[in-house]
Protein backbone atom coordinates (compact mmCIF):
# COMPACT_ATOMS: atom_id res chain seq x y z
CA UNK A 1 0.00 0.00 0.00
CA UNK A 2 2.63 2.34 0.92
CA UNK A 3 4.69 1.74 -2.76
CA UNK A 4 1.45 2.46 -4.92
CA UNK A 5 0.86 6.24 -3.07
CA UNK A 6 4.36 6.74 -3.68
CA UNK A 7 3.84 5.85 -7.47
CA UNK A 8 0.79 7.99 -7.34
CA UNK A 9 2.48 11.22 -6.01
CA UNK A 10 5.22 10.81 -8.05
CA UNK A 11 3.13 10.48 -11.21
CA UNK A 12 1.42 13.68 -10.38
CA UNK A 13 4.68 15.52 -9.55
CA UNK A 14 5.54 14.24 -13.03
CA UNK A 15 2.30 15.49 -14.86
CA UNK A 16 2.30 18.88 -13.08
CA UNK A 17 5.85 19.85 -14.31
CA UNK A 18 5.65 18.63 -18.14
CA UNK A 19 2.13 20.77 -18.10
CA UNK A 20 4.23 23.60 -17.02
CA UNK A 21 7.18 23.68 -19.20
CA UNK A 22 4.53 23.11 -22.26
CA UNK A 23 3.00 26.05 -20.91
CA UNK A 24 6.24 28.32 -20.94
CA UNK A 25 7.30 26.84 -23.67
CA UNK A 26 4.13 28.19 -25.50
CA UNK A 27 4.31 31.39 -24.21
CA UNK A 28 7.48 31.96 -24.83
CA UNK A 29 7.10 31.00 -28.51
CA UNK A 30 4.03 33.29 -28.97
CA UNK A 31 4.43 36.80 -27.48
CA UNK A 32 6.79 38.20 -29.81
CA UNK A 33 4.35 37.53 -32.76
CA UNK A 34 1.38 38.73 -30.07
CA UNK A 35 3.21 41.71 -29.34
CA UNK A 36 4.00 42.76 -33.15
CA UNK A 37 0.00 42.22 -33.86
CA UNK A 38 -0.85 43.88 -30.95
CA UNK A 39 1.76 47.43 -32.16
CA UNK A 40 0.80 46.60 -35.58
CA UNK A 41 -3.37 46.50 -35.03
CA UNK A 42 -2.93 49.57 -33.25
CA UNK A 43 -4.78 52.82 -34.99
CA UNK A 44 -2.60 55.33 -36.60
CA UNK A 45 -2.52 58.26 -33.99
CA UNK A 46 -3.98 61.72 -36.59
CA UNK A 47 -1.26 64.69 -36.06
CA UNK A 48 -0.83 67.99 -37.65
CA UNK A 49 2.68 68.51 -39.49
CA UNK A 50 4.69 71.04 -40.45
CA UNK A 51 7.94 71.43 -42.71
CA UNK A 52 11.04 72.79 -40.87
CA UNK A 53 12.00 75.93 -42.74
CA UNK A 54 15.56 77.24 -43.34
CA UNK A 55 15.43 81.26 -41.95
CA UNK A 56 17.75 83.71 -41.34
CA UNK A 57 17.62 84.38 -37.74
CA UNK A 58 19.85 86.97 -35.56
CA UNK A 59 23.18 85.52 -33.95
CA UNK A 60 23.22 86.57 -30.51
CA UNK A 61 24.85 87.52 -27.18
CA UNK A 62 23.56 86.98 -23.52
CA UNK A 63 24.47 89.98 -21.85
CA UNK A 64 23.36 91.31 -17.95
CA UNK A 65 22.87 95.08 -16.90
CA UNK A 66 21.29 97.68 -15.24
CA UNK A 67 18.04 99.97 -16.22
CA UNK A 68 18.60 103.94 -15.29
CA UNK A 69 17.16 106.70 -15.42
CA UNK A 70 17.32 108.98 -18.80
CA UNK A 71 17.50 112.06 -16.65
CA UNK A 72 17.36 112.59 -12.24
CA UNK A 73 18.00 115.82 -10.54
CA UNK A 74 18.45 116.85 -7.30
CA UNK A 75 16.37 119.76 -7.41
CA UNK A 76 17.51 122.55 -5.45
CA UNK A 77 16.19 126.17 -4.41
CA UNK A 78 17.90 129.00 -5.97
CA UNK A 79 16.25 131.15 -3.40
CA UNK A 80 16.42 131.55 0.57
CA UNK A 81 13.36 131.77 2.79
CA UNK A 82 10.98 129.35 4.90
CA UNK A 83 8.76 126.62 2.71
CA UNK A 84 5.38 127.82 3.22
CA UNK A 85 3.87 124.93 0.87
CA UNK A 86 5.00 121.79 -0.47
CA UNK A 87 3.08 119.96 -3.59
CA UNK A 88 4.13 116.84 -4.25
CA UNK A 89 4.69 113.60 -2.62
CA UNK A 90 6.66 110.78 -3.51
CA UNK A 91 6.05 108.46 -6.36
CA UNK A 92 3.61 111.41 -8.06
CA UNK A 93 3.88 112.19 -11.70
CA UNK A 94 4.69 115.67 -12.86
CA UNK A 95 4.45 117.58 -15.72
CA UNK A 96 7.57 119.92 -17.06
CA UNK A 97 7.68 123.54 -14.55
CA UNK A 98 5.15 121.82 -12.12
CA UNK A 99 5.31 123.63 -8.99
CA UNK A 100 6.95 121.31 -6.22
CA UNK A 101 7.46 124.07 -3.29
CA UNK A 102 6.80 127.64 -2.59
CA UNK A 103 9.10 129.87 -0.03
CA UNK A 104 8.06 133.03 1.68
CA UNK A 105 8.56 135.39 -1.30
CA UNK A 106 7.74 138.49 0.99
CA UNK A 107 11.68 140.37 1.34
CA UNK A 108 12.35 139.36 -2.31
CA UNK A 109 8.96 141.05 -3.83
CA UNK A 110 10.14 144.19 -1.35
CA UNK A 111 13.55 143.97 -2.91
CA UNK A 112 11.96 143.59 -7.17
CA UNK A 113 9.53 146.73 -6.02
CA UNK A 114 12.46 148.51 -4.94
CA UNK A 115 14.72 147.53 -7.81
CA UNK A 116 12.00 148.26 -10.27
CA UNK A 117 11.18 151.54 -9.05
CA UNK A 118 15.18 153.03 -9.03
CA UNK A 119 15.14 151.18 -12.42
CA UNK A 120 12.19 153.92 -13.44
CA UNK A 121 13.84 157.15 -11.97
CA UNK A 122 17.20 156.31 -13.53
CA UNK A 123 15.28 155.76 -16.97
CA UNK A 124 13.34 159.28 -16.48
CA UNK A 125 17.34 160.65 -16.04
CA UNK A 126 18.59 159.09 -18.95
CA UNK A 127 15.96 160.44 -20.73
CA UNK A 128 16.84 163.70 -19.89
CA UNK A 129 20.82 163.42 -20.18
CA UNK A 130 19.99 161.69 -23.52
CA UNK A 131 18.22 165.64 -24.38
CA UNK A 132 21.03 167.73 -22.78
CA UNK A 133 23.27 165.86 -25.36
CA UNK A 134 21.29 166.43 -28.23
CA UNK A 135 21.23 170.10 -27.27
CA UNK A 136 24.63 170.74 -26.80
CA UNK A 137 25.38 168.55 -30.36
CA UNK A 138 23.29 171.09 -32.02
CA UNK A 139 24.81 174.47 -30.10
CA UNK A 140 28.08 172.93 -30.92
CA UNK A 141 27.40 173.11 -34.48
CA UNK A 142 26.22 177.11 -33.88
CA UNK A 143 29.86 177.57 -31.81
CA UNK A 144 27.60 178.38 -29.15
CA UNK A 145 29.39 176.51 -26.86
CA UNK A 146 32.63 175.14 -26.32
CA UNK A 147 34.31 171.51 -27.49
CA UNK A 148 35.12 171.09 -24.02
CA UNK A 149 31.54 172.07 -22.67
CA UNK A 150 30.08 169.84 -25.59
CA UNK A 151 32.62 166.75 -24.17
CA UNK A 152 30.79 166.95 -20.82
CA UNK A 153 27.58 166.66 -21.39
CA UNK A 154 28.21 163.93 -23.69
CA UNK A 155 30.32 162.12 -20.77
CA UNK A 156 27.11 162.64 -18.34
CA UNK A 157 25.02 161.26 -21.00
CA UNK A 158 27.19 158.56 -21.35
CA UNK A 159 27.05 157.77 -17.74
CA UNK A 160 23.46 157.90 -17.09
CA UNK A 161 22.86 155.51 -19.56
CA UNK A 162 25.58 152.90 -17.84
CA UNK A 163 23.63 153.80 -14.38
CA UNK A 164 20.12 152.96 -16.00
CA UNK A 165 21.52 150.04 -17.21
CA UNK A 166 22.91 148.60 -14.04
CA UNK A 167 19.31 149.90 -12.41
CA UNK A 168 17.51 147.75 -14.96
CA UNK A 169 20.03 144.50 -14.34
CA UNK A 170 19.44 144.83 -10.89
CA UNK A 171 15.33 145.02 -11.54
CA UNK A 172 15.75 141.76 -13.32
CA UNK A 173 17.90 140.10 -10.53
CA UNK A 174 15.39 141.08 -7.53
CA UNK A 175 12.41 139.89 -10.24
CA UNK A 176 14.17 136.23 -10.67
CA UNK A 177 14.64 135.78 -6.43
CA UNK A 178 11.17 136.67 -6.56
CA UNK A 179 10.08 134.20 -9.49
CA UNK A 180 13.02 131.61 -7.91
CA UNK A 181 10.38 131.40 -4.27
CA UNK A 182 8.13 128.83 -6.53
CA UNK A 183 10.48 126.06 -7.37
CA UNK A 184 9.40 123.81 -10.12
CA UNK A 185 10.25 120.52 -12.01
CA UNK A 186 13.01 121.10 -14.50
CA UNK A 187 11.53 118.03 -16.56
CA UNK A 188 8.55 115.56 -16.89
CA UNK A 189 9.19 113.04 -14.45
CA UNK A 190 8.79 110.86 -11.01
CA UNK A 191 9.46 112.05 -7.44
CA UNK A 192 11.69 110.04 -5.71
CA UNK A 193 11.67 111.95 -2.69
CA UNK A 194 10.73 115.50 -1.47
CA UNK A 195 13.46 117.11 1.08
CA UNK A 196 11.68 119.45 2.32
CA UNK A 197 8.69 120.23 4.79
CA UNK A 198 6.79 123.27 5.28
CA UNK A 199 8.18 125.50 7.71
CA UNK A 200 11.74 125.02 7.53
CA UNK A 201 14.38 127.15 6.24
CA UNK A 202 15.43 126.86 3.22
CA UNK A 203 19.11 128.30 1.65
CA UNK A 204 20.22 128.68 -2.00
CA UNK A 205 21.46 125.08 -2.90
CA UNK A 206 19.15 123.35 -0.82
CA UNK A 207 17.61 120.26 -2.11
CA UNK A 208 13.84 120.36 -2.21
CA UNK A 209 13.16 117.27 -4.13
CA UNK A 210 14.59 114.30 -6.64
CA UNK A 211 13.14 114.00 -9.73
CA UNK A 212 13.28 111.30 -12.38
CA UNK A 213 12.23 110.86 -15.97
CA UNK A 214 11.33 107.02 -16.28
CA UNK A 215 9.41 107.37 -20.09
CA UNK A 216 12.52 106.95 -21.54
CA UNK A 217 15.25 104.70 -19.57
CA UNK A 218 18.80 103.03 -20.51
CA UNK A 219 20.02 99.82 -20.28
CA UNK A 220 23.91 99.90 -19.20
CA UNK A 221 25.07 96.88 -20.86
CA UNK A 222 29.07 95.91 -20.36
CA UNK A 223 29.94 94.03 -23.90
CA UNK A 224 33.25 91.76 -24.24
CA UNK A 225 36.48 92.58 -26.27
CA UNK A 226 35.45 90.07 -27.90
CA UNK A 227 32.22 90.97 -29.97
CA UNK A 228 33.06 94.82 -29.78
CA UNK A 229 33.72 94.88 -33.18
CA UNK A 230 29.94 93.80 -33.57
CA UNK A 231 28.31 96.21 -31.61
CA UNK A 232 26.84 99.36 -33.46
CA UNK A 233 24.69 102.68 -32.94
CA UNK A 234 21.12 101.40 -33.84
CA UNK A 235 21.78 97.79 -33.01
CA UNK A 236 18.33 96.11 -31.94
CA UNK A 237 18.71 94.32 -27.98
CA UNK A 238 15.93 92.38 -26.64
CA UNK A 239 15.63 91.69 -22.56
CA UNK A 240 13.58 90.86 -19.60
CA UNK A 241 12.94 91.67 -16.00
CA UNK A 242 12.29 89.36 -13.09
CA UNK A 243 9.31 92.00 -12.29
CA UNK A 244 7.58 90.86 -15.90
CA UNK A 245 8.01 86.80 -15.88
CA UNK A 246 7.07 85.98 -20.18
CA UNK A 247 7.40 89.48 -21.52
CA UNK A 248 10.02 90.56 -23.75
CA UNK A 249 11.36 94.57 -23.85
CA UNK A 250 13.19 95.84 -26.77
CA UNK A 251 15.40 99.10 -26.88
CA UNK A 252 17.79 99.85 -29.98
CA UNK A 253 21.78 100.53 -29.06
CA UNK A 254 22.08 104.31 -28.57
CA UNK A 255 25.59 105.61 -27.18
CA UNK A 256 28.98 103.82 -27.39
CA UNK A 257 31.92 104.69 -25.06
CA UNK A 258 35.14 105.55 -27.05
CA UNK A 259 37.43 102.89 -25.16
CA UNK A 260 37.03 99.46 -23.32
CA UNK A 261 37.89 99.76 -19.48
CA UNK A 262 41.45 98.70 -18.79
CA UNK A 263 40.55 95.95 -15.98
CA UNK A 264 37.51 94.72 -17.25
CA UNK A 265 38.63 94.40 -21.01
CA UNK A 266 34.59 95.64 -21.78
CA UNK A 267 32.95 98.14 -23.73
CA UNK A 268 30.11 99.89 -21.99
CA UNK A 269 26.98 100.23 -24.03
CA UNK A 270 23.69 102.26 -23.26
CA UNK A 271 20.92 100.83 -25.26
CA UNK A 272 17.75 103.43 -25.08
CA UNK A 273 14.49 101.80 -23.65
CA UNK A 274 10.89 103.38 -24.48
CA UNK A 275 9.05 103.03 -21.39
CA UNK A 276 5.95 104.58 -22.11
CA UNK A 277 3.58 102.34 -19.89
CA UNK A 278 5.39 102.76 -17.11
CA UNK A 279 6.41 99.25 -16.32
CA UNK A 280 9.90 99.31 -16.46
CA UNK A 281 11.76 101.05 -13.27
CA UNK A 282 15.68 102.48 -12.84
CA UNK A 283 17.36 100.29 -10.47
CA UNK A 284 15.77 96.83 -12.21
CA UNK A 285 18.20 94.03 -13.49
CA UNK A 286 18.02 92.98 -17.25
CA UNK A 287 19.11 89.74 -18.85
CA UNK A 288 19.84 91.03 -22.43
CA UNK A 289 20.55 89.43 -25.44
CA UNK A 290 22.54 91.98 -27.64
CA UNK A 291 22.35 91.31 -31.66
CA UNK A 292 25.69 90.64 -33.63
CA UNK A 293 24.85 88.99 -36.54
CA UNK A 294 23.03 86.48 -38.99
CA UNK A 295 22.74 82.69 -38.60
CA UNK A 296 20.59 80.24 -41.19
CA UNK A 297 19.08 77.82 -38.92
CA UNK A 298 16.19 75.33 -39.13
CA UNK A 299 12.70 76.97 -38.11
CA UNK A 300 9.47 75.45 -36.72
CA UNK A 301 6.75 76.25 -34.84
CA UNK A 302 6.92 76.47 -30.57
CA UNK A 303 4.20 74.45 -30.47
CA UNK A 304 6.36 71.50 -32.21
CA UNK A 305 8.60 71.35 -29.36
CA UNK A 306 7.84 69.89 -25.73
CA UNK A 307 9.75 69.77 -22.57
CA UNK A 308 12.24 72.24 -21.21
CA UNK A 309 16.20 72.74 -21.76
CA UNK A 310 18.30 70.12 -21.70
CA UNK A 311 15.59 68.37 -22.43
CA UNK A 312 13.08 69.43 -24.99
CA UNK A 313 12.28 67.21 -27.67
CA UNK A 314 10.86 67.35 -31.05
CA UNK A 315 8.57 64.61 -32.71
CA UNK A 316 9.99 64.10 -36.57
CA UNK A 317 7.30 62.10 -38.72
CA UNK A 318 9.32 59.22 -41.11
CA UNK A 319 7.47 56.71 -43.04
CA UNK A 320 4.55 56.99 -41.01
CA UNK A 321 5.66 56.70 -37.79
CA UNK A 322 7.14 59.45 -35.30
CA UNK A 323 11.11 59.85 -34.27
CA UNK A 324 11.47 61.51 -30.56
CA UNK A 325 14.69 63.40 -30.53
CA UNK A 326 16.41 65.85 -28.35
CA UNK A 327 16.92 68.96 -30.10
CA UNK A 328 18.84 72.30 -29.01
CA UNK A 329 16.65 75.75 -29.14
CA UNK A 330 18.06 78.89 -30.21
CA UNK A 331 16.20 82.66 -31.16
CA UNK A 332 12.50 82.94 -30.57
CA UNK A 333 11.00 85.26 -32.62
CA UNK A 334 6.80 85.03 -32.61
CA UNK A 335 5.36 81.63 -32.82
CA UNK A 336 8.43 80.31 -34.04
CA UNK A 337 11.20 79.02 -32.99
CA UNK A 338 15.34 78.47 -34.31
CA UNK A 339 16.88 74.95 -33.91
CA UNK A 340 20.90 74.90 -33.59
CA UNK A 341 20.73 70.61 -33.80
CA UNK A 342 18.50 67.73 -33.57
CA UNK A 343 16.24 68.57 -36.95
CA UNK A 344 17.15 69.42 -40.35
CA UNK A 345 15.27 72.07 -43.35
CA UNK A 346 12.73 69.95 -44.67
CA UNK A 347 12.34 67.22 -42.28
CA UNK A 348 8.65 67.09 -40.86
CA UNK A 349 7.62 67.44 -37.19
CA UNK A 350 4.50 66.75 -35.18
CA UNK A 351 2.70 70.01 -34.29
CA UNK A 352 1.13 70.39 -30.28
CA UNK A 353 2.11 66.53 -30.01
CA UNK A 354 0.00 64.73 -27.35
CA UNK A 355 1.66 62.90 -23.73
CA UNK A 356 0.54 59.78 -25.53
CA UNK A 357 2.91 60.18 -28.59
CA UNK A 358 6.05 57.86 -27.73
CA UNK A 359 9.02 57.24 -30.01
CA UNK A 360 7.42 54.61 -32.72
CA UNK A 361 4.20 55.39 -32.98
CA UNK A 362 2.11 55.28 -36.46
CA UNK A 363 0.68 58.55 -37.32
CA UNK A 364 -1.29 59.76 -40.11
Amino acid sequence: MPNSNLRFELGAGALAFAVGSLLTLTSGCSSPAAAAVTREDTAPVTVEKATVEERAVPRTVALTGTLVANREAEVASDAAGRVLATFVERGDLVSSGAPLARLDARAAALGSAEAAATAAGLRAQDENARLECERAERLFAEKAISRAERDRTATACSAASSTLSAANARAGLAHKNLSDALIRAPFAGVVVERTVDVGEYVAPGRTVATLVEIRTLRLELAVPEAVTAAVDAGGTVTFDVSAHPGREFSGVVGRLSPKLRTQSRDQLVEVAIDNADGALRPGMFATARLVIGEDRLPSLPASAVVGRSPSERVFVIKNSRVEERVVSTGVKSGDRVALRKGVLAGEVVVLSPSDKLTDGTRVR
